[in-house]
């Protein structure tokens, strides 16, 4: 069977990630993080593509791109291919140094964009790197809220997108104060007073929790910006713990032994409950989180 295609949307904003092939390093050092950013500069001008936010750990990679011309597949093969010639050829290594293709989120309006950037923003803190999101150079996120000069690839467009009655300065010290809020989407949601859709907000927190946040090996930390607590959602479905037990891992990404806890039963017992559950509804069984 093949792979699926990847969805080259003209105009599309995609949150691309990819990691070390079997977990391993793909920045040794800074100058490995110089090269790929140099590299991510010259594709940047062949493919015409807009970098909205990034940021380089030391095992994997986070972009949030633009894509006008829907090119995502080229641009990332031309990038990725580029770099991982520079990083064997420097290290001596050979093989992939890549784990597959690249995977992707694609983005789909305001609060989906946020919730994006503040994973993007939070993942060195998330990963005790650093305790502030400023501290930490190898992240756009002190040029996107002005604390720093933002470098020439990188596109600052979308503070207008999220405050579009603000100027880009007033827009950066309003993100600023945002991303010290305890959950910055759901404070954005309520300061802009926005008529979310409920299910369009579980959408979002599917891309990145559930199975989907396993998958892809992101912070468990990351999940609590907005799912709501066991408490609550147990309130939500009342005596259903099929539905609990369903909608706390697929959609909210807690693990069975978090999922335990409210419902008085083993971390064993909820992983039954759970693939049993899947078997009704004719969806394959896995179980990543027993």
């Amino acid at each position: 069977m093949g792979r699926p295609p990847r969805p080259n949307i003209e105009g599309g904003t995609y949150h691309v990630m990819n990691r070390g092939n079997r977990k391993g390093f793909i920045f040794e050092d800074d100058r490995d993080r110089r090269q790929f950013l140099r590299k991510l500069l010259e594709e940047q001008e062949v493919h015409d593509v807009k970098i909205v936010g990034g940021t380089l750990m030391r095992n994997h990679f986070h972009l949030a791109i633009v894509t006008p011309h829907g090119n995502l597949s080229d641009f990332m093969a031309r990038l990725q291919g580029g770099y991982a010639q520079y990083f064997n050829w420097r290290h001596g290594h050979v093989g992939h140094v890549f784990q597959g293709r690249f995977r992707h989120v694609c983005i789909e309006g305001n609060v989906h964009l946020l919730t994006m950037l503040c994973y993007l923003f939070m993942n060195p803190v998330s990963a005790g790197i650093v305790d502030r999101l400023e501290a930490y150079k190898w992240s756009s996120y002190a040029a996107s809220v002005g604390l720093a000069q933002a470098p020439s690839y990188l596109c600052l467009d979308w503070l207008e997108s999220l405050y579009p009655r603000l100027s880009v300065s007033q827009a950066q010290m309003r993100l600023r104060q945002l991303m010290e809020q305890p959950k910055p989407v759901v404070a954005y949601i309520d300061a802009i007073d926005l008529n979310v859709d409920p299910d369009s907000i579980k959408q979002v927190i599917r891309s990145y929790t559930g199975e989907q946040l396993i998958a892809s090996s992101l912070p468990r930390l990351y999940r609590t910006h907005l799912r709501p607590s066991l408490e609550q959602l147990l309130g939500e479905v009342g005596n259903d713990r099929e539905l609990f037990i369903r909608e706390a891992r697929l959609t909210y990404g807690y693990r069975n032994a978090e999922i335990a806890g409210p419902l008085g039963l083993k971390p064993g017992t909820i992983s039954k409950m759970f693939c049993a559950d899947r078997r009704r509804h004719t969806l394959p069984v896995i179980d990543p989180a027993a």
